[in-house]
């Protein structure tokens, strides 16, 4: 009984504190937490920068689609242009096609964020098929020339 009690002694005198090691141990385990978190904190400020970019493209793009097919912007390809009252990093570009049936035009407006760093990206793209202007003019003439015609017929 009383080598036991000493065996107890000893034991509690000698783990009075904690160690070299398990100190390093539990330091490198919370510098790897922390690093972690940073690196999910950097992604996550990443994404909503994106999203909020997306957002602002998307918004940029039906805006513009809804100058050229209001008659505010002509509807002839253009390419890179800055917004006028925005961030110089902002462009858009619009293309006119043929569309796929007969008098049909197609047009693709594209909006462009290009920030300081390769990183900071954003594009959006809308196309729509419009009918031709010139058919509706053209058509439009037809009928006043045929109209003038039966004018002065009477």
């Amino acid at each position: 009984m009383r080598v036991n009690r000493l065996i107890l002694l000893k034991s509690k005198q000698s783990r009075s504190g904690i160690t070299l090691l398990e100190v390093l141990i539990s330091l490198s385990i919370f510098l790897g937490a922390l690093a972690a978190i940073s690196q999910l904190i950097s992604i996550g400020s990443r994404a909503a920068l994106q999203a909020q970019l997306r957002t602002q493209a998307i918004i940029k793009c039906q805006s513009k689609l809804a100058e050229v097919l209001a008659g505010v912007q002509p509807m002839e390809s253009v390419s890179l242009i800055a917004f006028e009252d925005d961030d110089e990093n902002w462009k858009w570009s619009l293309d006119v096609e043929p569309g796929d049936y007969e008098n049909l035009l197609k047009l693709m407006v594209t909006v462009q964020y290009a920030g300081e760093t390769e990183t900071i990206f954003s594009s959006y793209q809308l196309t729509r098929q419009v009918r031709d202007p010139a058919m509706l003019l053209d058509a439009a003439n037809t009928v006043q020339s045929a109209s003038e015609t039966d004018l002065e017929e009477l």
